[in-house]
């Protein structure tokens, strides 16, 4: 059983080749070429040439497809970051401008990451193929029963095939050049990297492409002889003539042309390393295109194939043979053309169809519930929408229950009825009853609104009483009091540090505050105190004043002067400011801190 198959799609033949192994170590367990007919349906003509080969000897675990380089076209693309999610995001709206010739959305991009300084910049090197050019390919397969799991360009898979046979050298560069049907693809290479290709229109068959009408004409005899002399993995050779006069001039001008665009590839290249060789395969039946070099640069065959039991030139399987090392997982270059068409869509593409439908369920189950919602509002607020069955809704249940509870009735009398409701309320109450209220209001709005409105007419209530909890205005006046009794414990509290004293006098007074002062209490004293001098009678003095200022309902202190007699000295109308609030507050904290 084969683990990949490598199946290539030129414009006028095609090569399938299958491999068994590792990207290392593998050998070929079948093969198939073979040309597409011309007159028949293409398509199935080549489906059925598959499927010879899919039913009897492989049934691969992955299938790889590659088509013809002229199908695409090659931009070169730098942005200002590496980081290869941001460029798959940004990749189509920076390449449009390039591609006037189509429409974007019908264009699969894709690109090759050609030079990069990590997280600065990137060259890239973007591949342009409309979706339509590779339909025809994908159908074949397809109907085969190979489907391919991705397809890629033959210039990318003979890349690739070239890199797993070791040609490349990091010191130097080269050309290889797949020779098509009608293009051919041209890869250059430098250290190792694939860092352009170009794909020339000219080729080693008359152009036809996969699917138009036929090209080159073909008389009956000659057809007839080709399809009998058709076998499974035969190179169907008698449908070309390489000795027709007319065909080999053909092919003789068509070498010259590849020389002379290889030449011009040489000259614009833009590499790090020489140039040293120039690798070609598929150009067996144009000797030309070998003889001599190439503005110094030798031309080789390119071989890259190994041996294949029964056939004679295993290279032109070259492309086939790539795409089938993608298979195993052996490749340098990888791309990507179904990433966003056909069966195999993009992540975001693949959900559509899903997302669709959910949404169109949602949107229909949220309709649902909004018209049954909006249904059983009406029967809550008002019962039934056209008063046929005389239903009320429950709000009015409950609006015409409070309402007979809370105003007067001359049936009887209990806690809670109001004696003289206010006239804003009773109001109210008869429009909203009478259904004279707006209508926008639902019931529960209105039953909302009457219970505000007796709230504040409790609260005003309670405000002419005198009730509830104190505001700014209601504050009572500090206690003078409770000044005094501040100094005064003080002062008794010193013990010896403020010795003998004698009050005259105590007076205190409540100050009220204005503008950013606070309230406060001033007491008023005349006060003697005695010592054995009146230094001993002043140091008292100041005793008591730093004792005081340490208080923390302590405000100010003002005296006039000391007065000296024999045995101490005496102040008159020492003014102590006190925050009797500030002491409230001590006294709060200290006894919520002892619980």
């Amino acid at each position: 059983m084969a683990r990949a198959c490598g199946i290539h799609i030129d414009q006028r033949r095609f090569r399938l080749i299958a491999l068994d192994g590792s990207p290392k170590r593998h050998k070929v367990v079948a093969h198939l070429s073979g040309e597409i007919p011309l007159g028949d349906d293409p398509v199935t003509a080549v489906a059925s040439r598959l499927k010879k080969v899919s039913k009897k000897k492989i049934s691969p675990d992955s299938v790889e497809l590659a088509v013809d380089s002229g199908l695409a076209s090659f931009r070169h693309l730098k942005l200002p970051f590496d980081d290869r999610t941001k460029i798959e995001e940004v990749l189509k709206f920076e390449i449009e401008n390039e591609l006037p010739q189509w429409d974007i959305d019908q264009v699969i991009v894709d690109f090759i990451v050609a030079e990069s300084k990590p997280g600065v910049e990137s060259q890239l090197l973007v591949t342009a193929l409309p979706k339509e050019r590779l339909a025809l390919q994908l159908q074949a397969c397809e109907l085969a029963g190979l489907e391919a799991n991705d397809a890629e360009l033959d210039g990318t898979a003979l890349f690739n095939a070239t890199h797993a046979a070791g040609i490349f050298d990091e010191e130097s560069a080269q050309l290889i050049v797949h020779v098509g049907d009608s293009t051919t693809a041209v890869v250059v290479v430098d250290g190792g990297r694939m860092i352009d290709m170009r794909a020339i229109r000219a080729g080693g068959r008359p152009q036809a492409y996969l699917g138009d009408d036929v090209a080159l004409e073909e008389d009956d005899e000659v057809s007839e002889e080709r399809e009998e002399g058709e076998e499974d993995g035969a190179s169907e050779a008698s449908a070309f003539d390489r000795d027709d006069p007319e065909t080999s001039e053909r092919l003789a001008q068509s070498a010259q042309r590849i020389r002379r665009e290889l030449g011009r590839t040489l000259s614009a290249a833009r590499t790090t390393h020489p140039i040293e060789a120039i690798y070609v395969v598929g150009g067996n039946d144009m000797p030309e295109l070998f003889e001599g070099e190439i503005f110094d640069v030798p031309v080789h065959p390119l071989e890259v194939v190994p041996e294949i039991e029964g056939v004679e030139d295993p290279q032109e399987f070259a492309v086939a043979y790539g795409a089938a090392l993608r298979g195993l997982g052996g490749t340098q270059v990888t791309t990507h053309l179904r990433r966003e068409n056909l069966r195999f869509s993009g992540t975001f593409e693949r959900l559509e169809l899903p997302l669709a439908v959910f949404s169109l369920l949602l949107f229909t189950l949220l309709a649902v519930q909004v018209i049954t919602t909006n249904r059983q509002l009406q029967w809550r607020d008002i019962g039934d929408p056209d008063h046929s069955k005389g239903i009320r809704g429950d709000m009015q249940v409950w609006m015409d229950a409070s309402n007979g509870y809370m105003l007067p009735s001359p049936e009887g009398d209990w806690a809670g009825r109001l004696k003289t409701p206010s006239e804003t309320l009773s109001n109210y109450i008869a429009d909203a009853t009478a259904g004279k209220k707006d209508q926008f209001q639902t019931k529960f709005q209105q039953i909302s609104w009457i219970n505000t409105q007796l709230l504040r007419e409790i609260k005003e209530i309670e405000k002419e009483l005198n009730l509830g909890a104190a505001t700014a205005d209601d504050a009572q006046p500090q206690s003078a009091l409770m000044g005094s009794a501040l100094v005064l414990g003080t002062m008794d509290s010193m013990g010896p540090d403020l010795g003998r004293f004698a009050l005259r006098r105590v007076q205190a007074d409540f100050n009220p505050g204005s503008g950013t002062r606070a309230d406060s209490v001033e007491v008023k004293l005349d006060v003697d105190f005695f010592g054995e001098s009146s230094v001993e009678a002043t140091r008292h003095f100041n005793n008591l004043k730093n004792e005081l200022g340490a208080q923390v309902w302590f405000v100010d202190f003002e005296n006039r002067s000391l007065n000296p007699f024999d045995e101490g000295v005496y102040v008159e109308n020492m003014r102590v400011i006190v925050d009797v609030a500030k002491a409230l507050e001590a006294e709060i904290k200290m006894g919520g801190a002892q619980e």
